[in-house]
C-alpha cells in the first residue's frame, strides 16, 4: 500500500521536513487522530494538534482528569507509582552521585523525587498539574512546585541530573525543552528519559497512538533528537515487553546544528505498523498475558491497600519492603523508616 502523504501543519520536530505520510487517523479510544511520520527520518507525531497555550491548559487542568479520573492520586494510584518509581530508582541510581541535586521533570505525585531523596538525593520535581504538585508537596512533603518546563526557574549549570519519565512524548517541543534542560545541567550531568515505544508490539494495533502523546518515538528518533540537543548517548534500551524505549544521555559542549540521519528508520518503524496486525496480535501471547499481569497486580494492591490510608506511610511500606527485599540496597537507618511508618 502507498502510504498517503501532505504537508505537515508542524514540522517535523527532528529535521524540519513538512513532507509526511499518515500512519494512522484514530487514536486508543477510536476517537479520530492524524499521526504523521516524517519519511526521512522516522519521527511520528500527531498532526495538526492544538496550539502551545490550549496543550498548557489542558496539561494544567484536564489532563489527569482524563487521564487517572481524579485530580489528586488515589490511594491506589500512590501504590502503583511507589512501585514503578522504585523500579526505576534501581535503575538509574547507579549513574547518580549521592548528594547531587536531581530534578524530576514532570513529577506526578512526587514518587519518585521521595524515593531518590531517600536514598540520599536532594531529589526536587515539577509538574504542570496543579492537583498532583500540591498532592506531592502536602501528602508525600517532597518539594515538588506547579508548573510547565517553560516556567521553570532552574539555575544554569545546577543540576547533576534530570529525568523525564513518560515526559517527554507530552511535549509540544521536545528539542526545544531538551536544548533548555541541556542548559540546566552541569558539565557531564545525565538526562534519563523514559518514553513509549513506537515500535512496541506489546498492545493491540489500534492502542498504539493516543491523542495526548504528541510525539512518538524509536531509540534512533529519541537518541538523534538528545545529540542534536547537545548530548552524546551513553546508552539506550527497551523494557523488557519492548513498551518503552529508554535513553541515558550525558551533556556535551555543543548541540549538532544539522539534521540527522537516519537511514532505513522510517522503513523499519513503516513495517512495523503495518506488519503489527489484529490477527498477528490476536494468535501472539501479548493480549492473553497482559490482562493477567493486571489482574495479579489488582489483586497484589488491593491486599497492600488492607488498613493502609495514609499515602506517604505507603511509600514508606514499599521502601522498606525493597530494602529489604534488596531490589535497593543503600547505607540507610531502616529504623527510622520503620520509626516513621508507625
Amino acid at each position: 500500500m502507498i502510504p498517503v502523504q501532505l504537508i505537515a501543519t508542524v514540522p517535523c520536530e527532528l529535521c524540519g521536513n513538512h513532507h509526511v505520510e499518515i500512519v494512522a487517523t484514530h487514536d486508543r479510544d477510536a476517537s479520530p487522530l492524524q499521526v504523521v511520520m516524517c519519511p526521512q527520518c522516522g519521527l511520528v507525531w500527531n498532526d495538526p494538534r492544538a496550539s502551545a497555550d490550549a496543550l498548557a491548559a489542558y496539561y494544567r487542568e484536564e489532563y489527569r482528569r482524563d487521564y487517572k479520573g481524579a485530580l489528586e492520586p488515589k490511594l491506589r494510584h500512590t501504590l502503583r507509582a511507589a512501585r514503578v518509581a522504585v523500579d526505576r530508582c534501581r535503575q538509574l541510581r547507579g549513574d547518580l552521585t549521592r548528594g547531587e541535586p536531581v530534578l524530576d521533570l514532570g513529577a506526578g505525585g512526587g514518587e519518585v523525587v521521595y524515593v531518590l531523596r531517600q536514598l540520599g538525593f536532594p531529589a526536587s520535581g515539577i509538574e504542570p498539574n496543579a492537583g498532583y504538585a500540591r498532592f506531592a508537596r502536602e501528602r508525600l512533603q517532597v518539594p515538588v512546585t506547579s508548573g510547565s518546563w517553560q516556567e521553570a526557574s532552574v539555575e544554569p549549570g545546577s543540576l547533576s541530573a534530570v529525568t523525564l519519565f513518560h515526559v517527554l512524548e507530552h511535549l509540544d517541543s521536545p528539542l526545544h525543552a531538551m536544548r533548555l534542560i541541556q542548559g540546566w545541567l552541569r558539565t557531564g550531568g545525565l538526562l534519563w528519559i523514559e518514553v513509549p515505544n513506537v515500535e512496541a508490539v506489546c498492545q493491540a494495533p489500534s492502542h498504539r497512538f493516543h491523542r495526548a502523546h504528541l510525539y512518538n518515538f524509536n531509540a534512533a528518533t529519541l537518541d538523534a533528537m538528545g545529540r542534536r540537543a547537545g548530548f552524546e548517548v551513553v546508552r539506550t534500551f527497551n523494557s523488557a515487553d519492548g513498551g518503552n524505549v529508554t535513553s541515558v544521555l550525558r551533556k556535551n559542549h555543543t548541540s549538532v546544528a544539522t539534521a540527522p540521519s537516519l537511514p532505513g528508520n522510517a522503513d523499519r518503524i513503516r513495517s512495523i505498523l503495518a506488519t503489527h496486525t489484529p490477527l498477528r496480535h490476536f494468535l501472539s501471547a501479548a493480549p492473553y498475558l497482559r490482562p493477567l499481569r493486571k489482574l495479579q497486580q489488582r489483586l497484589s494492591e488491593s491486599l497492600d491497600l488492607v488498613g493502609n490510608k495514609n499515602p506517604k506511610k505507603l511509600m514508606e511500606r514499599v521502601l522498606q519492603d525493597a530494602f529489604r527485599s534488596g531490589v535497593l540496597s543503600v547505607v540507610i537507618d531502616l529504623s527510622e523508616l520503620a520509626a516513621a511508618a508507625i
